[in-house]
């Protein structure tokens, strides 16, 4: 609620200031024509004056729409939030690289990988973090594409290298290849400790070379880092598989990020 409070009080700012130049600008012309020319006095402050109006009742809009996306979204309504952005993009708002993942954000939450790539790619110059999301959407789309776009993020700060890595190592489970797919699932969680989906298929794929003791080392190293994931359904599910010796399902997790 503070974050929405701080956004709609930004955007009321510059509204504000707007509204009170036409106000100052109306009067001030009243009184300039109001000695010598009274009657156009008149209709010259209520010209500036709507002239004003029709001039930030653009913005205005623009500033309830976003408002309204970031309370949509705080409430988890995505389909709402993809139609304020909607509507927010067709009044010509600011396509800045945050609100274009906010909104593709909406549409992954919905199963909309398609749309979402096509907003990500609304932006002209994407950052290394956009070329990630560009990559998950189009792996949850089939697209084989998928694996060059992944592969050209280089190792940076401010991007999920953990969701990078993890996708790769699918996409290479899938060709057949285990070793590879094995490195990449270590690799991402040397990015992100707590990145289960990667823990998942690394403890899956050590059973799968019948390396039971590697699987379990991997279990319980996590187990004592994150307790937080004790009663987690998955965690349950390849807990019990490791314990029987048996072979954990190949579950395809949905990452959905921003």
């Amino acid at each position: 609620m503070v974050e929405i409070f701080v956004l709609a009080i930004s955007r009321l700012v510059p509204l504000t200031f707007i509204v009170s130049l036409t106000l100052i600008g109306s009067r001030y012309l009243h009184d300039l024509l109001l000695p010598t020319r009274p009657r156009l006095a008149r209709v010259a402050f209520a010209g500036v004056s709507l002239i004003g109006l029709l001039a930030t009742a653009p913005y205005a809009l623009r500033a309830s729409l976003i408002v309204g996306a970031k309370w949509a979204t705080d409430e988890h309504r995505w389909r709402a939030v993809d139609l304020l952005l909607t509507d927010y993009d067709s009044w010509n708002g600011l396509r800045s690289e945050e609100v274009l993942r906010q909104w593709a954000f909406a549409r992954m939450n919905v199963g909309d990988w398609r749309g979402a790539e096509q907003v990500l790619r609304f932006n002209g110059e994407p950052s290394a973090q956009t070329w990630i999301l560009i990559g998950l959407c189009q792996y949850y789309q089939g697209n084989p594409a998928a694996e060059s776009t992944l592969a050209r993020v280089p190792d940076m700060t401010a991007t999920q290298l953990c969701v990078r890595d993890y996708l790769l190592g699918r996409i290479a489970q899938k060709r057949g290849d285990f070793p590879r797919a094995y490195w990449l699932y270590g690799h991402s969680v040397r990015w992100e400790s707590d990145f289960f989906p990667s823990v998942y298929h690394g403890a899956r794929l050590a059973m799968l070379k019948g390396r039971p003791e590697v699987a379990t080392s991997i279990l319980n190293d996590f187990a004592r880092k994150f307790p937080s994931y004790a009663n987690d359904r998955d965690m349950h599910v390849l807990r019990d598989s490791v314990r029987a010796g048996v072979l954990p399902p190949d579950k395809e997790f949905v990452v959905v990020s921003n």
